[in-house]
């Protein structure tokens, strides 16, 4: 159970008391009632009081001082009180002086010294320790392998001259004892030496007392130097205990410290691997985001260049038709100003013919009369002809309406396909600009973040510059090559056309043969013809009008297609523009990542100074230690001239001093 504190100790021992049947004693309440002073000096205790005070203070560890002064408890007794010390882990002071210790009772004192480890005080004084020579060898054994006793009396123990070289040992192999006291006994001047002896090998023991052991003065004098000698190397020890001590403390803070900065940048540097790679994945995406972005729109303003080179080649076809009907036209009328001008010429020739025939002729009436007759047969058959040139004038003027309205409906189409495409240009270039504005606030952020994280991936940064490079480079050429191919393909499209164009020239150009065969029919026709190139001019005037109107439609189509194309212009421009910011934004993240290194590798010095700064630490601590090795030499020398001297002395002297208790 748990130990019992002073207000139950007078409880515990009735407890006990009852338990094995023990008369109680009013002293040992009393005693007890004290708290952490147990003192029965002078108390005569039986043997059952003693057991149960043993008990006692194997479960107490609230008593810390014990006196059984001048109790002269009984061996069995005394057994019982070491036995319960053996376990206890509070005494710090027993006093057992007057007791009669001897023999057995010391082989019990010897094995509480070997179990007990706080104890500091023992007082033995008016004992008779040194009776068996034996029992004290045990005890002197048990105190070379006590670590914690300091002070110890053991005046008028009938400590013999066999007993010295048993202390002596015990000494020199114990290295916590600082005060001894062996007054009044006959330790000799063998025990002297021994004592002497030992000194050399311990460095604690700062006080002896030797007054009344027949031990020479000069022995006392040099154990007395030898002691002093223990005491400064105490004092020095000390000093460098607590020097190292402190030395040790601030090395092992630089080097926590230096250990908590390392792991401190070995973190900050996982971090920045880990979000360097997340950027770079998410950037590889957004490259390639953008990648598919620009081929569709590169795929799109193909598709616009061809769609606007057909409306180009359906607008110069229409334009060569009306050239070539205009040219039509012109032959026309040139044929029929010559056609009017031969007239004249025939109706001047006709005319003096029949005034030539009427003056020389006047009997050929009747024939110029049936001549008439046949003469209105062949104007009725012009007349038919005329009205069959009327019907194929009718013809090519809904030919030329039908071309007209297929011009108005491919322009229609041309201006609402354009419209549409504009249109669906404009919503993708505004989409690309949110996009792009959003994704250059989230990468502004984002950097802003990373601007303490990155290092050493920059340079697949810009491998990935470079294969983006040329993976422009190669959009380029295949641009390149499809415009060429584009090219060719409208080549050979004009070409057909040409084809199709010179088939229906000749298909007119036999019409116009025919109407030049049918032109020579007669005079009358030439009226007719007048009316129709009248009609012809006016239309031509409309189609002339018609003309005018396509080529300002064709302007207004090329206005726009330029427009559309500074548009994408302005598009390329700003893709490019991003490109150069992110490429700058690169530039100085690469420099940032400098600075970094450059902060770590000052981190590095420091640590590396630390480290200078602890190891000439180190080595203070083994010069040190090499001194303190070389006053140690000093001393053993010292006390070995001493000792020399003293044995000299000891010789030359003729006798040893009486115990004087």
């Amino acid at each position: 159970g748990c130990a019992p504190d002073m207000t139950d100790l007078t409880e515990l021992y009735k407890q006990l008391c009852k338990r094995y049947n023990i008369e109680e004693q009013e002293c040992v309440q009393d005693g007890l009632a004290q708290g952490s002073t147990l003192d029965l000096s002078n108390q005569t205790l039986d043997i059952g009081t003693c057991a149960v005070l043993g008990k006692i203070m194997q479960i107490s560890n609230v008593i810390n001082k014990v006196s059984f002064g001048d109790c002269l408890l009984k061996e069995d007794g005394i057994k019982s009180i070491l036995l319960g010390l053996c376990g206890n882990t509070s005494v710090k002071t027993l006093s057992l002086k007057g007791n009669s210790i001897q023999s057995s009772s010391t082989h019990a004192l010897a094995k509480m010294l070997r179990h007990n480890n706080t104890i500091i005080r023992l007082s033995l004084e008016w004992n008779n320790l040194g009776l068996c020579s034996e029992s004290f060898s045990s005890f002197c054994e048990a105190l070379g392998s006590n670590s914690t006793l300091q002070y110890l009396d053991l005046r008028s123990n009938q400590l013999g001259i066999d007993c010295g070289p048993h202390l002596a040992r015990a000494l020199a192999r114990n290295c916590s004892l600082s005060s001894l006291d062996v007054r009044w006994n006959n330790l000799g001047g063998t025990g002297g030496k021994a004592l002497l002896e030992s000194l050399h090998h311990n460095r604690t023991l700062s006080k002896i007392d030797l007054v009344g052991n027949g031990i020479p003065n000069e022995e006392i004098s040099a154990i007395e130097m030898q002691l002093s000698q223990n005491s400064r190397s105490a004092i020095m020890t000390k000093e460098y205990t607590s020097r190292t001590g402190i030395l040790k403390q601030q090395l092992e803070e630089r080097e926590r410290y230096s250990a908590q900065q390392i792991e401190y940048l070995e973190r900050s540097l996982a971090q920045t691997d880990l979000t360097l790679n997340k950027t770079i994945k998410e950037s590889m995406f957004q490259t390639g985001k953008l990648d598919e972005q620009l081929r569709s729109k590169s795929l799109e303003l193909e598709a616009l260049e061809a769609k606007y080179e057909l409306v180009n080649s359906a607008l110069r076809l229409s334009h060569e038709r009306v050239t070539s009907l205009e040219a039509k036209n012109n032959a026309l009328e040139e044929e029929l100003q010559k056609s009017q001008e031969e007239a004249l010429l025939h109706k001047k020739n006709d005319k003096e013919e029949l005034e030539h025939v009427r003056s020389e002729h006047n009997q050929e009436v009747r024939l110029q009369q049936k001549t008439i007759s046949h003469l209105e047969a062949q104007v009725g058959e012009l007349e038919f002809k005329c009205n069959n040139q009327k019907t194929q004038i009718f013809d090519l003027k809904e030919a030329v309406c039908s071309l007209q309205s297929e011009v108005k409906g491919i322009r229609l189409e041309c201006d609402e396909m354009m419209a549409a495409e504009a249109g669906k240009h404009k919503e993708s270039l505004r989409n690309l600009d949110q996009q792009y504005n959003a994704e250059i606030q989230r990468l502004k952020k984002e950097h802003q973040l990373m601007e303490d994280e990155i290092r050493e991936k920059l340079s697949n940064s810009e491998t990935l510059r470079n294969e983006l490079q040329s993976e422009v480079v190669a959009l380029r050429l295949q641009i390149s090559t499809e415009r060429s191919s584009t090219q060719a393909q409208l080549q050979s499209l004009k070409h057909q056309l040409k084809t199709e164009q010179c088939t229906v020239v000749r298909g007119l150009e036999e019409q116009l043969h025919a109407m030049e065969e049918s032109r020579n029919d007669g005079e009358e026709r030439l009226r007719v013809q007048m009316a129709s190139n009248s009609t012809l001019s006016a239309t031509n005037a409309k189609l002339n009008a018609q003309l005018h109107a396509l080529k300002n439609d064709l302007a207004e189509l090329n206005i726009k297609l330029e427009g559309s194309e500074a548009e994408v212009k302005a598009a390329e421009k700003r893709v490019r523009d991003e490109f150069a910011a992110q490429l700058i934004e690169l530039q100085q993240e690469h420099e940032k990542v400098t600075k970094l290194n450059n902060i770590i590798v000052d981190l590095k010095r420091t640590v590396s100074e630390l480290e200078h700064q602890s190891s000439e630490y180190k080595r203070e601590v083994r010069l040190k230690e090499d001194e303190i090795q070389k006053m140690r030499e000093d001393e053993t020398r010292r006390v070995g001239m001493l000792h020399t001297a003293f044995m000299s002395y000891f010789n030359t002297s003729l006798g040893s001093p009486i115990n004087p208790r």
